[in-house]
């Protein structure tokens, strides 16, 4: 059976939705000085400590999409599972992110800085609810029926 096209697209998005994070965090600790000093500090004297308080979800989140982005590529049911609990993670962290970011009027003005946030703000919340939608349109194609245990 062929592969559906809107599974493969969510696939490689959440595996490189994964990657991103990972090179997101690298770079982000790698100069803490530039974290401490850039435009959403300055802004916002709570921003750092916010930002620092999300290593652990967003690992979760890369954990899921990756295991994810692999089961839905093999149409595994474990694909099903995880590639659902990363879109909702997603979803979350967006949401999260976003919220604080217009609470604390960071947005604007539009610098590059806040431009990468605010296209990983919009990444998470669109890709998750795209990512959930088609997983859920296509669940029978990811669970062997014979397989499911009542």
């Amino acid at each position: 059976m062929k592969r559906p096209t809107t599974l493969a697209v969510v696939s490689v998005g959440m595996v490189l939705t994964a990657i991103g994070t990972l090179v997101f965090w690298i770079t982000f600790l790698a100069d803490l000085e530039a974290q401490r000093t850039g435009y959403p500090a300055t802004q916002s004297a709570g921003w750092f400590a916010w930002e620092l308080s999300f290593p652990l979800a967003d690992g979760w989140m890369a954990a899921t999409a990756l295991a994810g982005g692999i089961g839905l590529w093999r149409r595994r049911p474990a694909g099903l599972l995880t590639g659902l609990v990363s879109g909702g993670a997603m979803v979350f962290l967006g949401l999260m992110d976003g919220l604080f970011f217009l609470q604390n009027e960071l947005y604007l003005p539009l610098t590059g800085e806040v431009a990468v946030e605010l296209a990983i703000h919009l990444w998470m919340i669109g890709f998750g609810l795209l990512s959930i939608g088609a997983i859920w349109q296509h669940r029978a194609d990811l669970i062997d029926c014979q397989e499911v245990v009542t």
